[in-house]
């Protein structure tokens, strides 16, 4: 009995979110480009915890299997693994190489994961516990004549690894080529797939625009599964837009925003509903500015939601505490919140993260991996909660999958098992009424709800009062 609890408890704490305890969190880092750190803001209360670790002054944080990483780009070329659970300090680091300028690791299992790297021709295939090279891709044949493809962000969906290729003209300062590309991976073989097998050679996807610059997002539309991405194209020319790229097949691709609509280049973008989506622009005058925009109709929302005046908006990520903006502005750098409805600004100002805020990492317990789009994508809380005698338990998933949903006591016996077996993309709910199988009535106290899919879990508290 006792080992069966510690097997549960082990289990929550690695995926369910329970206040304020280590596995739910947002994660900052800031820089000044001398200097670079973490800083934590707690979910509950948006009270921030400032300069929790040092990092390089060029980092983006990612997030996987109970471990932030911090992905040191320029001049250090390092990743850096940081655990939540013991104050973010960091637990190991190692090269992605000499010069290689790491921009983005996608995890596949807790011992492989891929990283891009800017400078060089080769995606790095590593085992992110212990920084072991296990291979490299080359998609060196897709770069642009200088040799070098600009990669730069990934993301997974399936059994394909999509890398995008900005492939920029580095004597002419880094300007758009004829084209910008992503190459798939087969992640069985590690091979490069042919986009186009009637064409010779084996082709990359061509993209719609060019420059591909924001991380990846991911929403689900009817049943088709879609990537959204800007691509900014000649900065201070409005050429660019909002990518919606149809995974099911993507050749397939909609410029659902574009730049002019836009009011400028698009350097961050968030899809949350079919109709609203963020993103930051900067106008031709080289000021940022954070709009609204709904992504069915490709307008603008309203007016200008912030526009600090200067060059001074970094990342933007969807939050429980709101929509969260790296305002860099020097009189009051912070992090920004915006009520995800209105568009308001939330009250109390920027959350002071001790040095300029650059890239953020959002851990609230239903996140799946970085980088992957083919598992679930959240176990919802169950409402009502504490409940009598039944409640509702929702979840959403990306794309058809087997899924299991089963319910457990404090001691690890499983309860119930509400689902086992194949669930179409979408969004669903189940209803427990309370009862273990065989059909008695469950005693009062608590329980969890275990949902995995695709090989990853997640789990929730569930109270249940008589």
């Amino acid at each position: 009995m006792k080992s069966l609890l510690l097997i549960v408890l082990s289990l929550v704490a690695v995926t369910t979110p329970a206040g304020a305890d280590c596995t739910q969190f947002i994660l900052v880092s800031t820089t000044d480009f001398s200097s670079g750190s973490t800083s934590s803001i707690d979910l509950g209360t948006a009270v921030p915890t400032s300069n929790v670790e040092s990092i390089h002054s060029d980092a983006v944080i990612r997030y996987y299997n109970g471990l932030a990483y911090a992905v040191n780009r320029t001049g250090a070329d390092n990743i850096q693994i940081l655990d939540p659970c013991d104050n973010f300090d960091t637990v190991n680091q190692f090269s992605t190489g000499n010069g290689s300028n790491p921009q983005d690791i996608v995890f596949i299992s807790p011992t492989v994961a891929y990283v891009t790297r800017y400078e060089l021709g080769t995606v790095l295939k590593m085992n992110p516990q212990t920084g072991a090279t296990l291979g490299t891709i080359n998609v060196g044949a897709f770069a642009d004549a200088d040799g070098i493809p600009e990669m730069n962000q990934m993301f997974r969906f399936g059994d394909r690894l999509y890398v995008t290729l900005q492939r920029l003209d580095r004597p002419n300062f880094y300007s758009p080529t004829d084209h910008s590309s992503v190459v798939i991976i087969d992640l069985d073989t590690d091979t490069v797939v042919d986009a186009d097998p009637i064409a010779g050679g084996v082709q990359a996807i061509t993209l719609v625009r060019t420059n591909p610059y924001s991380e990846v997002n991911y929403r689900t539309v009817g049943t088709t599964p879609m990537a959204y991405f800007s691509c900014v194209g000649f900065f201070g020319l409005l050429d660019g837009g909002v990518v919606q790229f149809d995974l099911t097949n993507p050749a397939t691709q909609t410029v659902i925003l574009t730049e002019s609509a836009a009011g400028g280049d698009i350097l961050d973008v968030e899809i949350v509903s079919p109709t609203k989506g963020f993103a930051v622009i900067a106008t031709p005058s080289f000021t940022t500015e954070l709009i609204a925009f709904n992504p069915s109709t490709g307008t603008k929302i309203g007016a200008t939601m912030y526009a600090p005046g200067g060059y001074d908006l970094a990342d933007i990520e969807p939050s429980p505490l709101g929509l969260l903006v790296c305002d860099r502005k020097a009189t009051s750098p912070g992090v920004r919140r915006f009520d995800m409805t209105t568009n308001a600004q939330l009250p109390g100002g920027p959350i002071n993260v001790g040095l300029p805020p650059f890239d953020i990492q959002v851990n609230d317990g239903a996140a799946t991996a970085a980088g992957d789009l083919a598992l679930a994508t959240r176990l919802g809380a169950n409402y009502p909660n504490p409940f009598n005698p039944a409640t509702s338990i929702p979840f959403s998933l990306s794309r058809a999958g087997h899924v299991t949903l089963r319910v457990y006591d404090v001691s690890g016996r499983v309860v119930a098992t509400l689902v086992d077996g194949q669930v179409g993309a979408g969004e669903h709910v189940v209803r427990w009424d309370g009862r273990a199988t065989g059909g008695a009535l469950a005693a009062t106290g608590v329980y969890f709800a275990r949902f995995s899919a695709e090989g990853q879990s997640e789990m929730r508290k569930m109270v249940l009062l008589k």
